[in-house]
């Protein structure tokens, strides 16, 4: 009988531990990831609560390769305020935000409007799905223009991604 309350106590001590042990366990392995440069992501440029004129730059420093999506790497979608089904594809570390700018994908415009405005970035897999990790900063955009950038990755046609449809 002893031995049956036991079993049962100790049933009952794995069955509360376990969720404690395996939470334990997976952050251990996304405390590796983010270590050996893992999925992460964040905007160098421009900086937090800048005043930026179009055109414009945004730099990215990212975890993973960026490159083509044809390529099987990882690309990033990039959007302003809470648009985010309107976004640009950048498989580099650095896009130009133009006037008149449309999203990749959608060709709406981007709403380039002066005032405030947050920059949303997200890393992505080369199926556009989530990698796991995005960012945002906030900006305001100055009325007028600036002195064109030196990087660009602008287009006002959707990038053919092998498929025929665009992505």
């Amino acid at each position: 009988m002893r031995y049956i309350r036991r079993l049962r106590t100790g049933a009952a001590v794995a069955t509360l531990l376990a969720p404690v042990v395996l939470i334990a366990c997976s952050n251990d392995e996304s405390a590796d990831a983010e270590s050996s440069g893992g999925s992460s992501i964040s905007i160098t440029e421009p900086a937090k609560d800048a005043k930026v004129k179009l055109p414009f730059s945004v730099k990215i420093k990212a975890g993973e390769e960026l490159g083509p999506t044809e390529s099987g790497k990882h690309h990033v979608h990039l959007w302003l305020d809470n648009d985010s089904e309107n976004y640009l594809v950048v498989e580099s570390d650095a896009a130009t935000v133009s006037p008149g700018m449309k999203a990749t994908l959608s060709g709406k415009p981007l709403g380039l409007a002066p005032g405030k405005h947050v920059i949303h970035i997200s890393l992505r897999n080369a199926n556009h799905s989530a990698a796991g990790a995005e960012t945002e900063i906030p900006i305001e955009l100055d009325s007028g223009t600036g002195p064109a950038p030196s990087v660009s990755q602008t287009s006002s046609e959707p990038p053919d991604y092998g498929n025929g449809n665009g992505y």
